[in-house]
């Protein structure tokens, strides 16, 4: 009689183990058997930079400066990437900075390097750059605030590049002021005094000829 009742008394928990375990079976194959299966296809994302080589890219957070409120406002924080790139007309070389942010890829910076472009260190971990507000296309100050080691190197990169340009438009500015005067010939010297000397002879002669027959005939 009391095995009967020790058993009797410990039934209940395995059967109430067994039921709870075969729940938890039947919904994980229930799961399992209606579960979509979405199969995503590959899809070729172009960002225009194919034809670029890129040569420097760093984690960094960017801001512009607001003229109204005077003072700087984030503008994101992503991937900035320095892009060069070989010129269709001479052949000379071109840069440009692109920036998009984290996630959703916005484009937020998108400026080419030119002769004129303003760059200097505000702090040993960021450096003020003068650029194209890919917003309005005007030119705005921004900030680019990383870390010591990549402000460094994207610094000691925009520097050479904006150096070159200059020199190269210093150069270009020299041939233009050398350009050589172009020589007069000869002939067309003594053209000239023909075509200047005829007609004054003529009309000169005309009065001058007519007087002196007057006077020869009136004596």
């Amino acid at each position: 009689m009391f095995y009967y009742r020790l058993s009797s008394v410990l039934s209940p928990p395995n059967s109430a183990n067994n039921i709870s375990e075969s729940l938890a079976e039947s919904a994980a194959a229930y799961t399992k058997a209606t579960a979509r299966k979405c199969l995503l296809a590959k899809v070729e994302v172009i960002t225009g930079e194919e034809a670029e080589s890129n040569v420097l890219q760093i984690q960094c957070k960017l801001f512009v400066f607001d003229k109204n409120s005077q003072s700087w406002v984030e503008r994101g924080r992503g991937l900035l990437r320095l892009n060069d790139m070989a010129s269709t007309d001479d052949g000379t070389l071109q840069s440009r900075l692109v920036m998009r942010t984290q996630g959703s890829l916005r484009l937020i910076l998108n400026t080419k390097l030119w002769a004129q472009m303003q760059i200097d260190k505000a702090s040993e971990k960021s450096i003020r750059i003068t650029a194209m507000d890919t917003e309005d296309q005007g030119v705005k100050v921004f900030l680019i605030s990383a870390s010591s080691k990549d402000t460094g190197q994207l610094y000691a990169a925009l520097h050479h590049r904006i150096l070159a340009l200059r020199s190269r438009v210093e150069q270009e500015q020299e041939v233009k002021n050398v350009a050589p005067e172009p020589e007069v010939t000869q002939s067309n010297e003594e053209d000239s005094d023909d075509d200047v000397l005829a007609p004054t002879g003529a009309v000169g002669s005309g009065p001058n000829e007519e007087g002196d027959g007057q006077n020869v005939g009136s004596t």
